[in-house]
């Protein structure tokens, strides 16, 4: 079973490229509260407490 979900994998992709939420809102057509949501989701999965650390986890783990 995945660490996160398809859709969870795509913030999580996008937040490693270094996006703002606004911005993986767009490009998911999405609204910012909804990335929101999938941010924190992400950050309890992989067990990170910031961005900058969700960021280096994806370049380590393939995202």
């Amino acid at each position: 079973m995945p660490l996160v979900s398809g859709r969870e994998a795509d913030v999580l992709r996008l937040l490693g490229r270094g996006l703002a939420n606004k911005q993986i809102g767009t490009e998911l057509g999405i609204s910012e509260r909804t990335v929101k949501a999938h941010v924190g989701s992400v950050f309890r999965r992989i067990g990170v407490a910031d961005r900058t650390s969700a960021a280096l986890w994806a370049r380590d783990n393939g995202y």
